[in-house]
């Protein structure tokens, strides 16, 4: 008899150590990685359950100051280079104070100012030629002669005013000068204490030359329209001076500039 043994084929398998500490390890990470998901997610999620939120913001321009002058001479509008026409006199004669009588094209040239500037503004003056030649200050004729400044033996002509009189303007004297009429708006706060206009109390100037000098200033923002400032000029020939005759003229140019 034979009996018959199968083979029987027994596959085995090794199992792997398990290494306690590494999974401990991974454990530890993931646990703290999903803290920090959490605290995240979770973050947003509590400011949006704010019924209310606020920011600010700041708008902001710097505007800078703008000035602009505008001066009338003959009375007809205002524009560069017009001529203030004084009425004339033969040999001898004095065209006179303002005495509150200001009129442009006459006696005065208007000059308009206008500006943003919070601190206001300077009006100056200053004559840069005559109508040729030398003798800078003076008003000279198509001949050469000349109109000298008033007061102008005094050191000071050019920046302190003084009383249209004799003492000024000796008999034996030709000179021009010019004032800042009391109705401007530059005349209060100017820094030239010009007096009223009345024949008692007017003080004059000889007009600056060499560099400018300033005869008016507001200290504030002008108007819409401007502020007018009246500047007021004045001839006159002494009985014992022989002035030769003649067209006798000079280039005034008037400045307006911002206060710091």
């Amino acid at each position: 008899m034979y009996k018959h043994f199968n083979n029987i084929h027994m596959t085995t398998v090794k199992k792997a150590n398990v290494d306690m500490h590494r999974v401990v390890t991974l454990s530890t990470v993931a646990a703290v990685s999903l803290y920090f998901l959490v605290a995240m997610v979770a973050e947003p999620i509590r400011a949006l359950g704010a019924s209310t939120d606020s920011e600010t913001a700041v708008v902001r321009i710097i505007l800078g100051a703008g000035i602009g002058i505008n001066c009338d001479a003959d009375g007809g509008g205002a524009s560069s280079g017009e001529t203030l026409a004084l009425t004339g006199f033969s040999d001898s004669g004095d065209t006179g104070e303002l005495n509150g009588t200001v009129t442009v094209g006459t006696n005065a040239v208007l000059c308009n100012v206008r500006t943003s500037n919070t601190a206001g503004y300077d009006l100056a003056w200053q004559v840069a030629t005559g109508s040729g030649g030398a003798s800078t200050g003076y008003m000279i004729n198509q001949f050469e002669d000349t109109l000298t400044p008033f007061r102008y033996t005094q050191s000071d002509s050019t920046t302190a005013p003084t009383a249209w009189d004799a003492t000024a303007v000796p008999a034996t004297v030709a000179a021009w000068g010019g004032r800042l009429a009391e109705s401007s708006s530059g005349h209060t706060a100017a820094p030239i204490t010009w007096g009223a206009d009345a024949s008692s109390n007017e003080k004059w100037m000889a007009v600056a030359s060499g560099s400018s000098v300033t005869i008016g200033r507001e200290n504030t923002v002008t108007q819409e329209a401007g502020s007018n400032n009246y500047i007021g000029f004045r001839v006159e020939v002494g009985g014992s001076k022989i002035q030769p005759s003649g067209t006798y003229q000079a280039t005034v140019t008037f400045t307006a500039s911002v206060q710091p």
